[in-house]
């Protein structure tokens, strides 16, 4: 007995040690080492359990105390461990077991005798008989790893693991028993989804840079390599993805590199620095390529070479660049006579030494030798000297100067002009000025105009602002006045109606209905133009509130059954499984649903089909909602209009129904203003489907 005893305290202990070394290497922030001791503590716990219970097989009754020797074994779990019967009443349990309750919340520990799915415990609040008949059925034991769990003051993840004991004898147990475990890993799931993010990463941004990588282990031979690089090796050297790995560098480089390879091998292995090779030039396949070839070495904690990165960046549009350059400079100078602006040189002293045509033409001179040897001075009107004086001064000192000036022609009339002037160095010494001259009196000429113009605006769109004004204070004005007389009818129409005022004639009850009908159409009328008073100020939708999806659809198709029915329209809906609440103005996201049924009904011929629908939108955050009808369809020259002001698509079916054209336009105002996007899709003869999304609700 005292050998078992021991047994069982050592097969306790042995997750201990392991536990330990995890926590010093994760300490000395050594990730690894402490990952691979992390997950040998978790697998030797459920083993030091499982031999607990091979040493001590349970034998005890419900009705009495559990044997002495459980209730030690118990006690030395580190882990929370619960001892339950067949039916899930508990047994026993260890301390940290008793107190996961208090620490849910729940206010009282486990205590033997009651049910397991009576206890408060994480994280299957209620239904671990379902579990427990399924570990049974599978004849040894349940593992859940990545549990969540949530309770008031925070949530988490934790495995559990259930585990099926021997059978009791029938004068002990009447039944078989479980030991349950449930381990808290938050932290553990949270590092390995950090680690899963990392990895994510890095795998994107190896793949994702423009540029030829190989990953290259000590001995310089291929881990890996991004897909520029498996292309470019392919296309080059005809070996594909599968012959890379293990594959050595050396048989992948250009052929300049191999006189030098060991060279480069001890400057990045032995010495820990990069090799560069800035341009190198490859044929294949009967085009040039150039690349930039680096070597850099990647280090690990001990400053030791793990590996290597080589790369291969393609230069071979610099190069055509460059090439392009130098024929450009051929041109140079037929360039600078092309200007129609005027170009000038001036050596370091500040005379004239190289000018064009153009520059001649702005002076009316006809010959060079008219301006050389000559100061800025000498040909601008007499009250710019000073500042011509200036900016040369400030040439000479190094800067480059934009400023505008008047030149004195040769008939002694001014030329505005718009001078781009700097300095040229050789050596640390000013050698000469250049400069460009650009006629302005064309835009001068222009800037007048436009300031004309822009006057003219102003005023334009000071009475524009007045007539806005007073179209809004119009709206609202009419909108409310019209309101009680409108209400004064509704009532007296509804009254005559249902009967309240006497009978009426069949002949008089057609007439009120058409009273009613009508007053209702000037009601919606009204209610459109106050919307869209509010949408321009902005305060058209209110406060967003959390809201199912299934509701908000059935709640607007509910009210338009009847009128479907009554048109001969098949109106139906559907909604995405677990989607998640919206976050809206409720009110107004009706009032959206409502105008585009309204309108389906309304377009639709007898016997067409309406089908209002929601999913997960493609767009992150978002669901959408769709209206679709089997109507006659909508042009795409008029799908560009549909949102706009007071429009309508003229068809004879829509002439009936009247409106100011108002009610797209509100919603695409409150789809928006809830974060959303409003759009229709239609074919000529082939239905429309008009689809907007809004936003999931983030809040708890």
């Amino acid at each position: 007995m005292n050998r078992r005893v021991s047994l069982l305290l050592l097969t306790a202990a042995a997750p201990i040690p392991l536990a330990l070394l995890c926590l010093a290497f994760t300490a000395a922030g050594r990730r690894t080492p402490g990952t691979v001791f992390a997950v040998l503590t978790l697998l030797a716990i459920p083993a030091s359990a499982f031999l607990g219970l091979r040493l001590f097989p349970l034998r005890s009754r419900v009705t009495r105390p559990l044997d002495a020797r459980w209730e030690a074994f118990l006690s030395l779990l580190p882990l929370p461990a619960v001892l339950v019967d067949g039916s899930g009443r508990i047994l026993a349990a260890n301390a940290a077991a008793r107190d996961l309750p208090r620490r849910a919340g729940h206010g009282r520990p486990l205590e033997p005798g009651e049910r397991i799915d009576e206890a408060f415990l994480p994280p299957f609040f209620g239904s671990w008989s379902l579990y427990l008949e399924k570990a049974r059925r599978q004849g040894g034991g349940l593992e859940y790893d990545f549990q969540p769990y949530f309770l008031e003051d925070r949530s988490g993840v934790c495995r559990v693991r259930i585990r099926q004991g021997p059978a009791a004898s029938p004068q002990e147990w009447p039944g078989d028993v479980f030991l349950l475990f449930v381990e808290d890993i938050t932290a553990e799931a949270r590092e390995k989804a950090a680690l899963r993010e990392a990895s994510e990463r890095e795998v994107g941004l190896f793949e994702g840079v423009p540029v030829k990588i190989a990953v290259l282990d000590r001995n310089f031979r291929i881990l890996r390599c991004n897909q520029p690089m498996q292309e470019w090796l392919s296309v080059a050297l005809g070996i594909d993805a599968q012959g890379l790995e293990g594959l050595p560098a050396l048989d992948i480089m250009p052929q300049e590199f191999r006189a030098d390879w060991k060279h480069i091998l001890r400057r990045v292995l032995v010495e820990g620095r990069s090799f560069e090779q800035p341009r190198v030039h490859q044929e294949v396949g009967g085009a040039d390529h150039f690349h930039r070839v680096r070597i850099h070495p990647l280090l690990d904690e001990q400053g030791n070479v793990r590996e290597a990165l080589l790369l291969f960046e393609e230069v071979s549009e610099y190069v055509r660049l460059e090439r392009r350059l130098a024929e450009t400079t051929d041109y140079l100078n037929l360039l600078i006579e092309s200007l129609n602006d005027g170009f000038y040189a001036m050596d370091a002293e500040g005379h004239f030494t190289f000018c064009n045509q153009a520059f001649l033409d702005m002076l009316g001179l006809r010959h060079p030798e008219e301006l050389m040897h000559k100061e800025p001075r000498d040909i601008v009107m007499p009250d710019e000297v000073n500042k011509v004086e200036r900016m040369l001064e400030r040439r000479r000192r190094g800067e480059k100067v934009f400023f505008e000036t008047l030149l004195r022609r040769a008939d002694g009339t001014q030329l505005p002009v718009q001078i781009s002037s700097a300095p040229v160095f050789r050596g640390g010494n000013l050698v000469g000025i250049v400069g460009i001259a650009h006629d302005l009196s064309e835009r001068r000429r222009l800037e007048a105009m436009v300031e004309q113009s822009h006057q003219d605006l102003e005023r334009a769109y000071e009475e524009l602002s007045v007539l806005d004004k007073m179209k809004s204070d119009f709206i609202a004005i009419a909108s409310h006045e019209l309101r009680t007389p409108l209400s004064i009818i509704k009532g007296y129409a509804d009254a005559f109606q249902f009967g309240e005022l006497g009978e009426l004639t069949p002949f008089q009850m057609d007439k009120i209905k058409i009273i009613n009908a009508r007053a209702d159409q000037m009601t919606k009328i009204i209610n459109d133009l106050l919307d869209i008073t509010r949408l321009e100020e902005g305060r058209l939708v209110g406060k967003k509130w959390p809201a199912p999806v299934e509701e908000l659809i059935a709640n607007a198709v509910s009210e338009y059954g009847n009128q479907a029915e009554e048109s001969g329209l098949s109106l139906e809906s559907s909604v995405e499984e677990e989607l998640p609440p919206v976050s809206v103005d409720v009110w107004r996201v009706h009032q959206v649903l409502e105008n585009l049924i309204g309108n389906a009904v309304k377009f639709t011929p007898p016997g067409g089909k309406i089908e209002v629908s929601a999913r997960r939108s493609p767009e992150e955050g978002m669901v959408e909602f769709e209206v679709r009808d089997t109507g006659p369809g909508i042009p795409l020259h008029e799908q560009k209009r549909l949102f706009t002001m007071f429009y309508q698509v003229e068809t004879d079916s829509t002439r009936p129904a009247g409106g100011l054209g108002l009610g797209l336009v509100i919603s695409k105002g409150i789809v928006e203003s809830h974060g959303g996007r409003i759009w229709v899709e239609s074919e000529p003869g082939k239905g429309s489907s008009f689809k907007f999304t809004l936003p999931v609700h983030e809040g708890d």
